[in-house]
């Protein structure tokens, strides 16, 4: 059995190697497994990340699984850009999408946190 604290980072994990090597490797090969790398690794976080909610209501115009992929894709397509383009204009825009998805990406881990039961009192 894999120990608490591994198995818990193993998302994490798996997105910073697929960055490592989008870093790393200049080419196209590259490019591709660092996504794949990093998609497997956003797949993971995002079904733990469901499986641990408690509601699971759809909302909004976006199908559930592009909303709960978007941050990734935000950030995958912002860092992609910044190692791949020929042009120094592209840069603002990576630098923008970059961070716009790890600021969600963010923010929707600090919505999702496990949270006290509501009657908390009773178990004090």
């Amino acid at each position: 059995m894999i120990p608490k604290q591994l198995y818990e980072s193993l998302p994490y994990l798996y997105m910073a190697l697929g960055v490592a090597v989008l870093f790393a490797i200049g080419n196209y090969f590259a490019l591709f497994s660092g996504l794949m790398l990093f998609l497997a690794g956003s797949l993971i976080w995002i079904l733990r990340s469901d499986h641990r909610r408690a509601s699971r209501k759809q909302r909004g115009p976006l199908p559930y699984w592009l909303y709960e992929l978007q941050p990734f894709i935000y950030a995958a397509f912002g860092i992609s850009l910044w190692l791949y383009s020929q042009s120094v204009y592209f840069y603002p825009s990576a630098a923008l999408l970059t961070v716009t998805g790890l600021q969600v990406w963010y923010l929707r881990g600090v919505q999702r946190r496990h949270r006290m039961p509501v009657n908390h009192r009773a178990l004090i």
